[in-house]
């Protein structure tokens, strides 16, 4: 066993012992429920040696597992190895996974602990009710291990905040439409803790969480009046606290929200159960109405007005400027100077930083080769990874953040020669890919009615993928957003998702477009673009939208076999890359990456 995920184990088992609990669960998660968190959070993947992003762990006295999705399988299984931590298949939903893990390893009325600021409301209240079903006890517990255990644990991350000076929407405007939606509701106030949500409605960034231009803050608004920003104060800059007292926005520490919580004396306060943790919850007061909605701003910041479209489309003209002098180079020295999967995700950001307004990567680049591309977040180690050498498929899976917009692509290239399988594999994804960028569909479907769209055509060759097809992307904000998310049911962390009215698609939403097919030990394909959901028609049978594509890059044609392209497909190819060469052409300067460019986007 590794000795030091081993101790780490010894720690936290001690502490179960001493606290007079029988389990514990870690999952990954900071106050404020994010997706991707700062290093001061990674207590799972301190305690695991998983570095995946999803994932939770599991421990009792004499055993430990690691929960997580299929995305992050084969990855578990390679950085668990001699660890003694077994891993455990998400099937059915993280709850009932460790229930029936927990069940099998403990004595009825056994007691399991989380801490209760690393779960929401709504998730707290449902591991109690299938834990009881399994004649165990959930404890939400404040005293929490990694205060006591994590040997110099980091420091959370306090980075300056800044205004987002180019929104076309400033601060006022976002607060009189939210307020509007709370006098609806009937809410007083609005509690969010959701960092992108709060970056969104203030109109400021940071950079507190890797990648994601976002920083540690509660807010409290209400539906007249001053709203609360709980914040470090020293993170703020003189200037910028100026604007916001101006734009009616107080600061208060970032600590003093659960006080303020419980100082209240009255009135109702829409707070998400899913958004909010068990803990920060528990300080509303008896007298306190809590309203069980969906957080507002959640919609209202997805639904991008034409202006930050077209703000975003400029973000996609620059990096897809980067992106094809990155392949160009690549193609230009191939065979001709030594190159791993590490040392060309190094090379694109290379060209990413030279372009002028340049902030950050949108997360960390997933650069793949052959088998390696079967993981969907495969990571080189430390050695650089594979060499980029013989027969593969390159899946390079990257993305930026500059402050007209949040980018995020995949292409996957053919390193040599590919079988013909290979071939059936790339054409089932291309067509995949193009069958939902070319969908029409009724205005307010639920974003899982068109998961299919995105997978028929691998259906159609035997094959499929355990990820979602599509997801929603920030204007300036986290790489992954919601509400919408196309995804069938079997991979929805939502019991209702399917049928939720929040999952509506509507105009104005800039979602992924990502199918893909992962043979484990042989080769990875995915192909991403970033699409605008704009309006198609209007008639007797309702309003009707579809998709406008935003990303700029061209799609590699060595592996597709053009006579398996419908009329449609093959128009719809083409027409996308006469408009890749249209944008992208002007801004490229050398002659060799002009004749790639344009060499690249020919007709087929």
């Amino acid at each position: 066993m590794n000795s030091s995920i081993s101790s780490r184990l010894s720690a936290l088992r001690i502490f179960l012992k001493d606290h007079g609990l029988n389990g514990w669960i870690v999952p990954t998660a900071d106050p404020h429920l994010s997706e991707y968190v700062d290093e001061h959070y990674a207590f799972r993947k301190w305690l695991s040696g998983f570095t995946g992003s999803a994932g939770s762990l599991l421990v009792t006295q004499d055993a430990a597992a690691l929960v997580t999705d299929s995305r992050y399988w084969v990855q578990a299984e390679q950085q668990l190895e001699g660890s003694g931590i077994e891993l455990v298949k998400l099937n059915q939903g993280y709850a009932a996974e460790s229930a029936d893990w927990f069940a099998a390893h403990l004595m009825a009325n056994d007691c399991v602990g989380i801490n209760s600021e690393l779960i929401s409301g709504k998730d707290a209240k449902n591991y109690a009710r299938v834990f009881a079903e399994k004649h165990l006890h959930l404890s939400l517990v404040r005293q929490t291990p990694e205060e006591t255990i994590w040997e110099e644990r980091p420091e959370r991350a306090e980075k300056p905040i800044f205004d987002h000076a180019v929104s076309p929407r400033n601060r006022e405007q976002k607060l009189t439409s939210l307020r509007e939606v709370l006098k609806k509701e009937g809410a007083d106030y609005l509690l969010t803790s959701k960092l992108d949500d709060i970056a969104w409605i203030f109109n400021l960034r940071g950079s507190d969480v890797p990648d994601n231009p976002v920083f540690y803050a509660y807010a409290l608004i209400p539906s007249k009046g001053t709203a609360t920003l709980f914040i470090n104060e020293e993170k703020v800059p003189a200037n910028l606290r100026e604007l916001l007292f101006r734009d009616g926005v107080a600061l208060a520490p970032y600590h003093c929200v659960g006080k303020t919580l419980a100082s209240l004396s009255s009135g109702t306060v829409l707070a998400d159960p899913e958004e909010i943790n068990a803990s920060l919850l528990s300080h509303l007061p008896e007298q306190i109405t809590q309203l069980e909605l969906p957080n507002p701003i959640e919609r209202m910041k997805a639904l991008k007005t034409p202006e930050e479209i077209n703000l975003i489309s400029d973000a996609m003209i620059k990096d897809g400027v980067a992106l094809v002098r990155f392949f160009a180079w690549l193609d230009r020295n191939l065979g001709k100077e030594e190159m791993t999967e590490q040392s060309l995700a190094d090379k694109l950001l290379f060209f990413r930083k030279s372009l002028p307004g340049y902030i950050s990567l949108s997360f960390e680049t997933i650069s793949a080769f052959g088998s390696n591309a079967a993981l969907p977040h495969y990571q080189p180690d430390k050695s650089g990874g594979a060499q980029i050498k013989g027969n593969g498929f390159l899946l390079i899976d990257s993305g930026a953040q500059f402050p007209e917009g949040t980018t995020d692509i995949t292409r996957t290239k053919l390193i040599g020669k590919a079988t013909d399988l290979m071939k059936e594999d790339y054409t089932a994804v291309l067509r995949a890919n193009i069958r939902l960028a070319m969908a029409v569909f009724p205005d307010g479907i639920s974003s899982q009615l068109l998961d299919p769209l995105g997978r028929e055509p691998i259906w159609q060759h035997f094959a499929n993928f355990g990820h979602g097809t599509g997801h929603g992307v920030g204007f300036f904000l986290n790489v992954h957003e919601g509400p919408q998310r196309i995804s069938y049911p079997r991979i929805s962390p939502r019991s209702d998702a399917f049928i939720s009215k929040e999952t509506a698609m509507s105009e104005g939403m800039v979602t992924s477009d990502e199918p893909g097919i992962y043979r484990p030990g042989r080769w990875g394909i995915r192909i991403e673009n970033l699409v605008a959901t704009e309006f198609a028609e209007e008639n007797e049978f309702g309003r009707f939208l579809k998709f406008k594509t935003l990303t700029l890059c061209p799609i590699d044609l060595s592996a597709v076999i053009p006579e398996r392209l419908q009329p449609d497909e093959k128009k719809w190819l083409n027409e996308y890359h006469t408009l890749v060469r249209q944008k992208v052409l002007p801004h490229i300067h050398d002659e060799r990456t002009i004749v790639w460019l344009v060499w690249n986007t020919r007709e087929i």
